[in-house]
């Protein structure tokens, strides 16, 4: 059917009269649109100059219509940006602005992606200015994933199903890959062998087996029992400071949505603990006895301390495995105050060791899926593979 020009009343937004209000809020807070870069484009796009745009559709027999005409319904982006305003209500509250507002707006953080930003840093902005509501904090555009250097799409068969990859491999697994690999408001990139090498790699190596080793010694050498207070345990150890600069540059990326540097901040406190273990070689210096021995059960006490202070500053990323880690160190709760040194006391007994995280291990039925794929683009009719093997659960 061939195109036809049409001409039709509208009703505007006279996004116009903000233009000087606009550029206020973006010279005065800076942190409004992140990442930085983001922040640059709409900075442009106002500079420009800002144009009225049109807000409702005549003739169109869906959507909400306009007060007092019938005969214009609202555009549907002008509707869907004041949904995040009525979705806070529940079905069974009344339904008006003041109540809607009252229960959770402004937003601290309104996640949006990149392709939509002129939508939620500009029309959505003047919007509220208009209405006298609050705005969002802070507006974040983040990136686009592609698999295996590939756009993902349904005609090259090529997409992520998230709730699968999250059964196959676990949510901690799925949320420590993305948000460790791809930096936050770039875009990135999935391929199952990398995943699964940083997944084992960082989470079921540097922090789960730096546990069971040190579980397993001290099962083996104190009876599961920790011999001193870790602050005790610390004295004049290095390590206790490389720790704590550690969580501090952790705590300060979290709260700048620096996500990839602060993973990358907790898991150079698991390399410090295993370099420590290392060093120190606990093993050895329980077969020495003595005052060796007493030296060992002190080392102990300071890798598990290292460990709970994992648990803790991993928690955004990773809650359950640091539930489970905290579980194995029988503590109940976690806040981020926890990652302060001085947690184990004397004599609290440890639980047995058993792994946290078990290591990905894919099977057979992975190469089958990648064979059929490549038989069905080579057209070929059949495959021979292997009988598929047990995944070991992330």
């Amino acid at each position: 059917m061939p195109c036809v020009a049409r001409k039709e009343d509208n009703y505007f937004f006279a996004l116009s009269k903000y233009q000087k209000q606009l550029e206020e809020i973006l010279s005065q807070n800076l942190l409004f649109v992140q990442p930085s870069y983001r922040l640059n484009e709409v900075k442009s796009w106002i500079k420009s100059g800002l144009r009225d745009f049109s807000i409702s559709r005549a003739l169109v027999d869906w959507g909400i219509p306009v007060p007092d005409d019938d005969k214009q319904t609202i555009y549907v982006w002008f509707d869907a940006l004041l949904g995040y305003i009525s979705a806070l209500t529940e079905d069974n509250e009344q339904q008006n602005l003041d109540t809607a507002v009252s229960l959770g707006w402004p937003a601290s953080l309104h996640l949006i992606g990149k392709d939509i930003l002129r939508f939620h840093a500009v029309y959505w902005p003047a919007m509220l200015t208009s209405a006298g509501l609050s705005l969002p904090k802070m507006v974040f555009g983040h990136g686009f994933l592609t698999k295996d250097g590939m756009k993902m799409g349904k005609s090259l068969g090529n997409t992520l199903e998230p709730f699968e990859l999250v059964q196959k491999f676990g949510p901690d697994a799925v949320r420590y890959f993305f948000l460790r690999e791809v930096e936050f408001g770039n875009d990135g990139d999935y391929s199952e062998d990398r995943f699964v090498k940083i997944v084992n790699a960082h989470l079921a190596n540097t922090i789960g087996n730096l546990l069971n080793r040190t579980l397993g010694l001290l099962k083996k050498n104190c009876e599961s029992t920790l011999v001193m207070d870790s602050t005790m345990a610390a004295e004049g150890t290095p390590l206790k400071d490389t720790v704590e600069k550690l969580v501090e540059k952790a705590r300060t990326n979290y709260e700048s949505l620096s996500l990839s540097t602060a993973c990358e901040a907790v898991l150079e406190i698991g390399n410090a603990g295993n370099s420590y273990m290392d060093q120190r070689a606990p093993s050895m210096l329980f077969k020495q006895g003595g005052v060796s021995a007493e030296a060992a059960a002190k080392d102990l006490v300071i890798i598990l301390e290292v460990m709970r202070i994992i648990a803790v500053a991993l928690s955004p990323i990773a809650p359950c495995l640091s539930l489970r880690i905290y579980s194995v160190d029988q503590f109940n709760s976690i806040t981020w105050n926890d990652t302060k040194w001085g947690g184990p006391k004397g004599g609290q007994v440890m639980a047995q060791a058993s792994p946290v995280f078990a290591r990905i291990e894919l099977n057979a039925e992975n190469d089958v899926e990648e064979k059929v794929k490549d038989s069905k683009k080579k057209g070929k009719a059949k495959v021979k593979v292997e009988q598929p093997q047990a995944v070991a659960e992330a």
